[in-house]
């Protein structure tokens, strides 16, 4: 009998050790590949709450680009366009809290260097409230309104904050033993 429980026992914690092969508070398996990319990333999301520009432009490849998630070609902006859109964005945002739920880390099929790495982020952010002066020379009036596409404004003083919920992607590039990010800020 006492052979049968210690196999039940070594099956348990065998079958135990399996459902848990997931990163903590991810859904992503818990590799060393993985733990490395989602290490990068969590760079990136501290970067975000700490409103480091310079951080966040550091991880950016300088081949970034975005499109704006529209078939418009006017919201399109490549490295330079996210180097003016930070800098508005440090002068306007006060404070941020950005959290983040990874689901999965996808190598590029077309491109064995790149990952893509899927995720659901909570973002709260408080903006000055705009002012009826005109923006500064390279300023997003877009920005100065609206941070997050579909967020809702709520008054504070002189503070309006914005939250969001949504699902979203970054595709990094492999640069030497480190990522940069190419799409997705």
């Amino acid at each position: 009998m006492p052979n049968l429980v210690s196999r039940s026992l070594w099956m348990a914690v065998t079958l135990a050790g399996c459902a848990s092969a997931r990163i903590p508070n991810t859904d992503v398996p818990d590799t060393t590949f993985n733990r490395g990319v989602i290490g990068f990333c969590e760079r990136y999301r501290r970067a975000v709450e700490t409103r480091d520009a310079r951080a966040l432009l550091a991880l950016a490849s300088p081949r970034y680009f975005e499109d704006g998630g529209t078939p418009r070609g006017d919201d399109d902006y490549g490295y330079d366009g996210l180097q003016r859109l930070l800098g508005a964005w440090s002068d306007e945002v006060r404070q941020v809290r950005y959290e983040i739920r990874y689901r999965r880390v996808q190598l590029d099929p077309e491109h064995p260097d790149r990952v893509r790495v899927d995720f659901t982020f909570s973002g709260s952010y408080t903006l000055r409230r705009p002012t009826l002066d005109p923006p500064r020379p390279g300023a997003s009036l877009a920005l100065a309104i609206d941070p997050v596409r579909e967020a809702t404004p709520v008054a504070v003083d002189d503070e309006l904050w914005f939250r969001r919920v949504a699902d979203n992607r970054l595709e990094l590039e492999r640069v030497g033993d480190d990522w940069r990010i190419l799409s997705g800020m």
